[in-house]
């Protein structure tokens, strides 16, 4: 390696390390400098090749032991190298301009860059000089086509927030997707190529059956790459719509009783509403409202963990005693509602004992320091007229008031 290629390497390191984003005065000032030296280290190698300028910018260290490299050819600056020297420094000075519509200069730079770098390295890899070499120059070293490649690497990632990198960094599935992809786009045509090469050099076969084979093994790998990705992400995607229901159903359901809690009432009802508005198929809809008597008595006397305990109990008497298609809710504190669906103009009547029969039996187990009473209103929804799930709790609630009022409620028993 040349020592001026040496020293342009290094002041790019400094550069890139100085490049923070929210890095000021003395540093910044720094790192603008040394991106200058590259840029100027560049534009004088090549003045010298394309415009004939003796400015010998890479003759200046180690003069004596410079001579001719291995190759035979003098110890210059490569014109790839310096070539790259200005594109790294103006990308490092173009870092923090603005990206208009996902497009930054600074990013296209280095791209030019990292293509520049790849050519050398997949050069020495086939034994292709064309690769690295540029007509009677002298070639790009390998390990400064590498360290080019890692420098044009680290300044995509010198920030990440904006740009390629954004896409590149997202925890989604789309930077999944890249981030799967993307290597295995430069290993594996890399290493088909090379395997291809190997083979037509061996004599295995000619030059239109290597081609083939190269095309065919392309459309291969690439395929399985593809196919075995979108298993991955379906899985991912899998996963990520079970934690979503997971969470919705948490969200919809009361965590003391299992129930449904109000939004999840209000989200099914308006659902189902809907659904029997639309078909008119002899749907009856029957919405109940209740009230669990004597709640505070329980809470004042025996505390309010047994007061769970009769809200809990109450809401396993409503889950045997309506179907799992039916809505059943509480609402808070100590109301339910039930949205239930029959065939029949007197399924509201046939529920309402169920009901009444279960909680009967309950009591009669006398299982609990309590016993359980519900105040209950049930109307038919008329399915021939939109209807609000508000306006139809009121109406059973309304009902459900007249009722209570209408009976003597007696006290749970308490021991």
């Amino acid at each position: 390696m040349n020592p001026m290629t040496a020293i342009g390497l290094i002041l790019v390191s400094i550069s890139l390390l100085l490049s923070h984003e929210r890095l000021e005065g003395i540093r910044s000032a720094w790192a603008t400098l040394c991106a200058a030296l590259v840029i100027l280290i560049g534009s004088l190698r090549l003045g010298e090749i394309g415009l004939g300028w003796t400015t010998g910018i890479d003759q200046l260290l180690f003069t004596g032991r410079l001579g001719v490299d291995g190759t035979g050819l003098p110890n210059h600056i490569a014109p790839n190298t310096a070539l790259n020297f200005i594109l790294l420094g103006s990308a490092l000075l173009l870092l923090d301009r603005k990206v208009w519509r996902g497009f930054s200069f600074a990013e296209v730079l280095l791209i030019i860059s990292i293509f520049d770098s790849l050519l050398p390295i997949i050069g020495y890899l086939y034994g292709t000089k064309a690769f690295y070499g540029i007509g009677h120059f002298i070639p790009m070293a390998l390990h400064t086509a590498i360290v080019f490649l890692v420098l044009g690497i680290g300044i995509l990632f010198a920030r990440p927030a904006r740009g390629l990198m954004v896409v590149v960094l997202d925890p989604g599935v789309s930077g999944v997707m890249v981030r799967r992809l993307l290597p295995a786009g430069f290993v594996l045509p890399v290493l088909l190529g090379w395997l291809r090469l190997e083979g037509q050099r061996h004599q295995l076969y000619d030059h239109e059956l290597g081609v083939a084979i190269l095309v065919v093994s392309y459309i291969v790998a690439f395929s399985g790459l593809v196919w075995w990705s979108g298993m991955r992400l379906f899985r991912l995607d899998y996963r990520r719509l079970q934690a979503e229901s997971q969470l919705r159903e948490m969200a919809l359901t009361d965590e003391l009783t299992g129930l449904r809690n109000r939004r999840g009432f209000y989200f099914l009802a308006e659902q189902q509403l809907k659904l029997a508005i639309n078909q008119r198929m002899g749907i009856v809809l029957w919405c109940l409202y209740a009230d669990l008597d004597g709640l505070k008595q329980i809470n004042d006397r025996l505390g309010h963990e047994v007061g769970s305990q009769a809200i809990a109990q109450t809401a396993a008497i409503l889950k045997a005693t309506f179907r799992d298609a039916d809505i059943t809710a509480r609402l808070g504190g100590d109301e339910f509602a039930v949205l239930a669906v029959s065939n029949t103009l007197e399924g509201g009547k046939v529920l309402s004992q169920r009901l009444a029969s279960n909680i009967a039996a309950f009591n009669a187990l006398g299982e609990w320091p309590f016993t359980l009473s519900l105040s209950t209103g049930l109307i038919r929804v008329d399915s021939s007229r939109p209807m609000a799930v508000d306006d139809l709790l009121k109406e059973a609630d309304g009902v459900m008031y007249e009722n209570k009022r209408g009976k003597r409620v007696e006290p749970p028993l308490l021991s």
